[in-house]
């Protein structure tokens, strides 16, 4: 078995993969100083040092980003153990990934979901625009022979009737985020008072099928534009 692995199995055991101390959560063992490997159940709000809240610092989580960069950086562990370079570039893989996932706050939404074990949502429309999705896919397919073999007129129309849909969906996607990140705030009242697991569930299926709705609308916006 390799050092590497035997390190990583220490490191999710709970203890220093050099001296063997007693860890909780830390970058750097409190005995030895030495950087740990990312232990497997790590998550990104873990590896951040944050609770799983929505509503985050982001000016905060951003000076803690380049803080544990500076502190993992691999030139810092040149001429370290070989374990403790892998460790570093782990580390710093891993802070990269998770500051990108978690200054977005769709991304964010759709990562807690995740680790709360919900699969990625299906992309459906909205019952409201049902009829109207309908329409807007026959005016695409429209535009695309129209531009075959209609005159400029008929173009034009079906381009302007396409442009107002466009501004309408983007939009119906403004409001669709309004609605999710209000849903940050729901879900942290939970968090903190550490309600039922049945309001929990409430909270995250509403962001679940907001996210569903947010992607589909997304897709048809980028269909319209690249057809325009």
């Amino acid at each position: 078995m390799s050092e590497a692995v035997v390190n990583k199995a220490q490191a999710s055991s709970g203890s220093c993969s050099h001296c063997g101390a007693v860890l909780s959560g830390e970058h750097f063992c409190g005995t030895c100083n030495r950087i740990q490997p990312v232990a497997s159940q790590t998550d990104f709000f873990a590896f951040i040092g944050l609770p799983r809240r929505l509503r985050l610092d982001e000016l905060e989580l951003e000076k803690t980003f380049y803080a544990l960069s500076r502190q993992f950086h691999p030139d810092y562990f040149m001429s370290a153990s070989e374990a403790e370079r892998q460790a570093s570039m782990e580390r710093s893989s891993m802070l990269n990934d998770a500051y990108r996932t978690l200054r977005d706050r769709v991304a964010r939404a759709q990562y807690l979901l995740s680790l709360e074990g919900y699969k990625e949502a299906e992309k459906k429309a909205p019952p409201d625009l049902l009829e109207e999705v309908f329409e807007l896919n026959m005016q695409i397919e429209e535009l695309k022979a129209a531009r075959k073999m209609a005159g400029e007129d008929e173009i034009a129309d079906v381009v302007a009737a396409l442009e107002t849909a466009l501004a309408g969906l983007r939009t119906k996607l403004a409001e669709i985020d309004e609605r999710l990140f209000a849903q940050f705030d729901q879900w942290d009242s939970v968090l903190e008072n550490d309600s039922a697991a049945t309001e929990k569930k409430i909270v995250l299926d509403r962001m679940s099928e907001l996210l569903s709705h947010r992607a589909y609308i997304r897709n048809l916006v980028r269909d319209i534009t690249e057809v325009l």
